[in-house]
């Protein structure tokens, strides 16, 4: 109780410890350092936020010579509050004995302790704190090498604290230091191999210091084993992971050092998979796996870029060595009688992106020696290979959203990675495959696809018809299962991504969908749609409306316009003249609180942007359509309302306006229930 009342009385003193005059204000400074110097962690936390206000005070105070003053009278608490921070970021005895929720629920401690500790680098310094934080760690690593043999193994959960508040400030940690970082870096082989905990906070802080070693790579060569046995312990396998990985994106000379270290990996998965032992289940779980994939692609393309010279076969052996199992695995899967799970068929497309993704080969350019092979070509042969592979391994879980979602995502990277000119021999089967198996499976990932292939190539003339032929295929689909309401509850990711699809026509190429019936049932939909109790759902459609509103506003607006430009502009307002009215009248409706009102007014599309569009666009319409909707709503309010449309506010007063009304009608609402049961009650 205490610790709380002299918290909250510092947070309320703040200004007046930070201010100029002298008021003995280190006394209350010092009275809320020692609360938390508690050792029960959860009342010590309960300090924290004063830190966090107290560092921000600080770094505020102006002139920059004043701030400095104060810095420096209240270090001497700081560097305290360092040290009781690192004590208190221990693991508690028997904590492998924990469950793991209770485990989780310490990291969560940890984590906000060790934020502290990087306030105080933001105050003093990461050097200092790196200083102060070395010399502990250096005497604590003293007392440990002093107890007897057997004690030493039991005795780590101080060395482990320090550890992590070191990898805490990384940030702050100049890339050239020279004193205790090359003293961590060569404790952390030393560290007992026995205990995981110890040793997944030994990768972590590898991993963050990865720029320092990579430049200074004589530290590396004890540490990349370190890091590669951890992989096999369940506890550390995921801190060792990530830190192989930091250290590939920043360290140059790993290129074979780490590829050898994936052959095994491979080779022991496929091992795994030969044996009687069955399941989906691998040495390593898939998720470190990718990260160390992706950490080895960096690695060889850095060796790759750094060798410019190197012969196209050594390059194309180096290609191979990554490739290849993942192109067998899929190989293996694709027959119909392998049985292979939705998991295991996921897993390796994921592989095959992770590929797509980080093998960075040099861009195509006129430099590029004959022969050498570059990204584009390299990721259009790839998936030109693999092409019949996926759709074979596709089509035995055709309804399975993991799949479908994974494989989405290769074509999205291939796409972008490729580059979409150099993509183009790709385009016409990719928009095959997305309308047949969105037909087949009825998957929102596919529609999603549907609308990166609208971002990249929407823009080109020559594509333009191509992607209203596969939005039309794709609207056929939807508006055929689409028969009631119950089908577009059902389905609010299938509405909130058919949706946005329509918005990135509408953004990249609007001519064939604007003068097109299509737009007409895409309007009937929406009016559906956005009665959706489901936000992202609501948001995809209030989007496209937004979209379609401000593209008439934006054809109204121009001082001449181009033959196409004028048909879509009559096509448009044609169109919202005749679907206009029920979609205004929902937006009413969500007004007065009848209708979901989960996007009021938000950016990329809100219930206020599309009236705000629309009221520039045709204010007659709009005024006609409103006002019998509104009727039950309080008259005052409503009055407000209609005249900020009448006088055609600026966005920000209309914002306001619409804000202030669904208030007045909250609460008008709110005082009718009340008044009902008043009257239920008397009854």
């Amino acid at each position: 109780g205490y610790c709380r009342i002299f918290t909250e009385m510092g947070e309320s003193y703040l200004s007046l410890i930070l201010s100029h005059e002298e008021m003995n204000q280190q006394s209350l400074v010092e009275l809320v350092l020692r609360c938390s110097a508690i050792p029960d962690k959860e009342i010590a936390g309960i300090t924290l936020h004063f830190w966090y206000r107290f560092v921000i005070g600080l770094e505020d105070l102006e002139p920059y010579e004043y701030r400095q003053i104060r810095i420096d009278s209240f270090a001497p608490q700081l560097i305290r509050l360092l040290s009781i921070c690192t004590h208190l970021l221990r693991y508690p005895a028997g904590v492998d004995d924990l469950s793991p929720d209770r485990i989780d629920d310490i990291e969560g401690v940890r984590f906000y302790f060790a934020d502290t500790i990087e306030d105080c680098c933001r105050l003093l310094g990461g050097e200092i704190v790196l200083r102060n934080t070395g010399d502990q760690l250096q005497e604590e690593c003293r007392r440990v090498t002093s107890l007897p043999q057997e004690r030493q193994l039991s005795d780590w959960h101080g060395i482990e604290a320090f550890l992590y508040a070191i990898q805490a400030i990384s940030m702050y940690v100049p890339s050239d230091e020279t004193q205790m970082i090359p003293f961590v870096m060569n404790l952390i082989p030393q560290l007992p191999t026995q205990v995981p905990l110890l040793r997944a906070t030994a990768c972590l802080t590898v991993g963050k210091y990865a720029a320092w070693l990579g430049l200074h790579p004589e530290s590396l060569q004890p540490l990349l084993p370190y890091l590669a046995r951890g992989l096999s312990i369940p506890k550390c396998a995921s801190a060792s992971a990530v830190a192989i990985r930091e250290v590939c994106e920043r360290c140059q000379c790993l290129g074979d050092a780490v590829l050898q270290l994936y052959d095994g990996i491979v080779a022991a998965r496929e091992q795994h998979r030969g044996s009687n032992s069955g399941g989906d289940e691998f040495v390593l779980d898939l998720k470190n796996e990718l990260e160390v994939l992706e950490g080895v692609c960096k690695a060889i393309s850095h060796k790759l870029k750094d060798d410019p010279s190197m012969s196209p076969d050594i390059i194309s052996g180096y290609i191979n060595r990554l490739a290849q199992p993942v192109i067998g695995g899929l190989k293996a899967m694709a027959p119909p009688e392998n049985p292979a799970s939705p998991k295991q068929i996921s897993s390796e497309i994921s592989r095959l992106t992770v590929l797509v993704q980080h093998l960075r080969l040099p861009r195509p350019s006129p430099q590029l020696a004959p022969g050498v092979l570059n990204r584009s070509d390299f990721i259009l042969s790839l998936m030109q290979e693999t092409w019949s592979i996926l759709d074979a391994v596709s089509q035995k879980y055709p309804r399975d959203f993991n799949c479908a979602e994974k494989l989405c995502r290769l074509h999205k990277h291939a796409l972008r990675e490729c580059g979409a000119a150099h993509y183009t021999p790709m385009l016409e089967p990719l928009i095959e495959q997305i309308v047949k198996k969105f037909s087949q499976s009825f998957l929102s990932p596919y529609i999603y696809l549907s609308s990166v292939c609208i971002c990249e190539y929407g823009r080109v003339p020559a594509h333009s018809q191509q992607m209203y032929d596969m939005v039309a295929k794709i609207s056929s689909t939807v508006f055929y299962a689409f028969r009631g309401t119950d089908d577009f509850i059902a389905n609010p990711d299938v509405v909130e991504e058919f949706f946005f699809m329509a918005s990135k026509m509408v953004y990249y190429c609007p001519g064939p969908l604007i003068q097109s019936n299509l737009l007409n049932s895409m309007l009937q939909c929406a009016a559906v749609g956005m009665k959706l109790h489901h936000r992202d759902a609501n948001r995809g459609t209030l989007n496209f409306l937004e979209s379609l509103v401000s593209y008439g506003l934006k054809l109204r607006s121009k001082p001449s316009l181009d033959v196409v430009e004028q048909a879509n502009r009559e096509a448009l307002e044609r169109t919202i003249y005749v679907e206009g009215q029920p979609l205004v009248a929902n937006l009413a409706q969500s007004l007065l609180g009848d209708l979901p009102l989960y996007r009021l007014d938000s950016g990329s599309g809100s219930i206020a942007g599309v009236l705000f569009f629309l009221n520039k666009l045709c204010p007659d319409l709009l005024m006609q359509w409103i006002q019998p909707p509104l009727m039950s709503a309080p008259d005052h309010a409503k009055n407000v309302f209609l005249g900020s449309l009448a006088n055609q506010v600026d966005r920000d007063d209309f914002n306001s306006s619409v804000r202030k009304f669904t208030s007045v009608c909250e609460r008008s609402r709110k005082r009718q229930g009340n008044t009902g049961e008043d009257s239920g009650n008397t009854r």
